[in-house]
């Protein structure tokens, strides 16, 4: 077909292709080719439409052949730089943005796209160079300022990104995306009232901002402002309910609520499969597992803690004790590596990073390696991929790990626990999911290499007991100060240590404690360190040398940190909740042969903790018994573990067997 004005032609198809109409824009691409077969820039232009009408495959031909034809047009490189970054080809689209780069050096929107793919692959300093040159070629760029902070962060400059996104807000103080960046590393840095200041002055600009009305409602609940955290998110879900993650802060934080009311909590988990479960339903695929009760069972491991972190640490003892000629273990790892990361690697038979695919995406992969057996290891944490599993891509589903208690998820079989984590009414549940008891307890621990030896008794040094709790503090709520200031006026003299940040909520505590005849003098706060294996191994764990007992907190028992505390001899004080959170004091206690430090009412966790501080000579002998007693018990048997949690799996596989057998 011939023009009479190929250029207005070509200037329409531009017009359609910026306004989103695709298919318009290519129809005049492709009348125009027919009359210039050879124009280059059609050629590139149909490329780039077909690519951004979701055809990528089709569309990187056109690119490929506009560049094999001229390889002289700078923006040729970069925009196929960019697509190939958009679909995760990082390498390859660096070589084109290098090559674009000596054709055109000073070009913003090419050091910006070669920035992206550097952060992509967590190239931190060259990502610095990319986003900094980008800067000085096309000052004022939002995107490349937002990003830049972010690589700084990752490259362990965090007070250069934070004094660079402040910069950026004095001059653009409306820039919400960099206000919430900014909230985000103030929030990691312990620094929780300027991080609230931040994020509610960005919601005021746009309370509608799910983002920021998400962590605003975060920053509350670590701040242990629970009810207003709740109050928030719940809001914010009500108006953007197709948000999974959002409902799922929402879920995991009411379990920090002090109320025994589980309504709340099992109208929440109900609107989760309602608006992210049941839709999928139709989108499931028939599992094609052989049911064959005898033959090697394929386990996956889905996780976003396969580095140093609490649950990955917990995980890695069963994946070390697995046995191979029973069972063929996947792990999908979907956090970046760091330095503990290859350990998890070195114990998969096969390992898969999906942490940049999407839930379709990875739902397929799991169903395509024929997964028998998918554990979810993250619940409603940060980072879950739930919305995977109502896809349901295995025929055996199960949580474990990620915190005891259901997540509710109606694709989710079976949850891994212990009698003792379940409540005598059972544990809220929206869903079928079954409870499947392990005959010790659902989790072991593995002290740390190079932990601290326990010390003498603080009390003997300082002529004082020391109670102290190193919970995150979002677990600390008033009705819990009220009863520790309870204990420290039943023990004259006696301080308690805390961890966390500096911040208001410090002095808010010694107010609230000095109100109830606490000295504010009696009350010692340690701050947070940056969590890397020597600090786990060596001078965190040498924190409890400050100490007496604990005290663990409620509802939400402490987990990891009271497996810590009886490590380094420190006897742990629990109450005994109504949901599973709250029973794993009762557990570990119970398995360590000491139930009496797990307590029915919060009267007698008062007394029990009073009590034990009066008899040092017996507090002083348990501390010292304590970690051998510990490591001969079921808490550190991790052998044993490992075989329970395979028999768990062979029933539930003979279980699926047996159910396929009666449909057939």
């Amino acid at each position: 077909m011939s023009f009479q004005n190929p250029q207005e032609a070509l200037n329409l198809a531009m017009t359609h292709h910026q306004a989103g109409r695709h298919a318009q824009a290519e129809e005049l691409y492709r009348q125009l080719l027919q009359t210039f077969p050879t124009n280059t820039d059609l050629i590139h232009l149909l490329g780039v439409v077909a690519v951004d009408g979701g055809r990528w495959a089709e569309g990187r031909v056109h690119l490929e052949r506009a560049i094999q034809l001229n390889a002289n047009v700078p923006h040729y490189h970069t925009n196929f730089g960019t697509k190939l970054v958009d679909n995760q080809e990082y390498a390859l689209g660096i070589t084109h943005f290098q090559q674009a780069l000596k054709l055109k050096p000073e070009c913003g929107v090419t050091f910006y796209n070669m920035g992206r793919a550097f952060m992509a692959t967590r190239q931190w300093e060259d990502a610095i160079s990319a986003y900094q040159n980008a800067r000085r070629a096309r000052p004022d760029f939002p995107p490349c300022e937002l990003d830049l902070g972010t690589v700084l962060d990752g490259a362990g400059r965090r007070s250069e990104a934070i004094a660079h996104y402040r910069e950026r807000l004095r001059r653009f103080p409306d820039d919400i995306a960099v206000a919430n960046n900014l909230g985000n590393l103030l929030k990691d840095s312990g620094e929780l009232d300027e991080a609230i200041k931040v994020y509610e002055r960005a919601a005021q600009l746009n309370p509608d901002h799910l983002v920021v009305q998400n962590n605003l409602g975060l920053a509350y609940k670590n701040h242990g402002q629970i009810e207003k955290s709740i109050a928030l998110l719940i809001e914010t879900t009500e108006k953007h309910p197709a948000l999974a993650s959002l409902r799922s802060n929402l879920i995991l934080t009411l379990l920090y609520d002090l109320t025994e009311d589980t309504r709340t909590l099992l109208r929440q988990q109900r609107l989760w499969n309602q608006h992210h479960s049941e839709p999928l339903h139709s989108q499931r695929r028939p599992h094609l597992n052989t049911p064959d009760k005898k033959r090697r069972l394929k386990i996956g491991y889905v996780s976003a803690d396969l580095r140093d972190h609490v649950a990955g640490r917990a995980l890695l003892p069963a994946l070390t004790h697995h046995n191979r000629a029973r069972f063929e273990v996947v792990c999908y790892c979907l956090n970046p590596h760091d330095a503990m990361t290859p350990s998890y690697k070195s114990q998969a038979d096969l390992w898969r990073d999906v942490g940049q695919l999407s839930d379709e995406k990875l739902a397929a992969v799991i169903q395509d390696d024929q997964i028998d057996l998918l554990i979810d290891l993250g619940l409603h944490t940060s980072e879950n991929r739930l919305v995977t599993f109502a896809l349901k891509p295995a025929p055996i589903q199960i949580s474990w790990i990620g915190y005891p208690g259901s997540s509710g998820v109606d694709a989710i079989d079976y949850r891994l626990t212990d009698t003792f984590l379940e409540p005598s009414g059972g544990e809220p549940c929206a869903s079928q999911e079954k409870p499947f008891f392990l005959p010790h307890l659902w989790q072991c621990y593995v002290a740390p290499e190079g932990a601290a030896e326990v010390s003498e008794l603080p009390a003997h040094r300082n002529g004082y007991v020391t109670f102290g709790s190193f919970n995150n503090f979002c677990k600390i709520t008033p009705a819990i100060l009220e009863h520790w200031a309870q204990i420290l006026s039943g023990v004259p003299g006696s301080h308690l240590v805390l961890l966390n940040n500096p911040g208001s909520h410090r002095a808010r505590t010694r107010e609230f404690m000095s109100q109830r005849g606490i000295a504010p003098e009696r009350i010692e706060f340690i701050d947070h360190e940056p969590t890397t294996p020597t600090s786990h191994q060596g001078s965190f764990l040498k924190r409890y040398h400050r100490i007496d007992i604990a005290l663990d907190t409620f509802p939400y028992n402490g987990m990891t940190t009271t497996f810590d505390a009886l490590w380094m001899g420190v006897p742990v004080v629990s109450l005994i909740g109504q949901t599973s959170v709250g029973r794993a004091g009762l557990s570990i206690l119970s398995n360590l042969g000491l139930p009496e430090f797990a307590t029915d009412t919060v009267g007698a966790y008062v007394r029990q903790a009073i009590e034990t501080a009066q008899d040092l000579s017996r507090l002083a002998k348990l501390r010292q018994g304590l970690r051998p007693r510990m490591a001969a018990s079921p808490l550190c048997d991790t052998v044993s573990l490992t075989h329970n949690l395979e028999a768990a799996y062979t029933t539930m596989w003979k279980d699926w067997c047996a159910a396929q057998a009666t449909k057939a």
